[in-house]
């Protein structure tokens, strides 16, 4: 795979092959699998051999695929709601910390 240089004193990549026709793309090495090697077929719908989705996870896709002008965040219900809610709350008392703290560190207490 590799090749001496003497000139480097390092192994390198051998030469690149260069077509015998210039304009014509040097074709690359096939791919060579493994005996036994399987590869999935295609179904008559096309779909592949995949399972059905089950009642109720199509349910509850059917649930966040309706166009309800609700957004996506909040389709879970009242928790979703509440978590939305404390996830404000939150982020209100970090970003109220952060200017607390960047205004005490501008405007320091004078020691007389």
């Amino acid at each position: 795979m590799y090749e001496w240089k003497n000139s480097t004193g390092r192994l390198s990549t051998p030469a690149v092959q260069t077509p015998a026709r210039l304009g014509v793309a040097a074709e690359g090495p096939g791919i060579i699998y493994p005996s036994g090697t399987t590869f999935p077929k295609e179904s008559a719908r096309g779909r592949g051999n995949f399972s059905e989705v089950p009642g109720f996870l199509a349910q509850k896709m059917q649930m966040f695929q309706k166009a309800n002008s609700v957004p996506i965040h909040l389709k879970g219900g009242p928790l979703d709601k509440v978590l939305f809610g404390a996830t404000l709350v939150m982020c209100t008392v970090g970003l109220t910390g952060c200017l607390s703290f960047f205004y005490d560190m501008s405007f320091p207490k004078k020691s007389d």
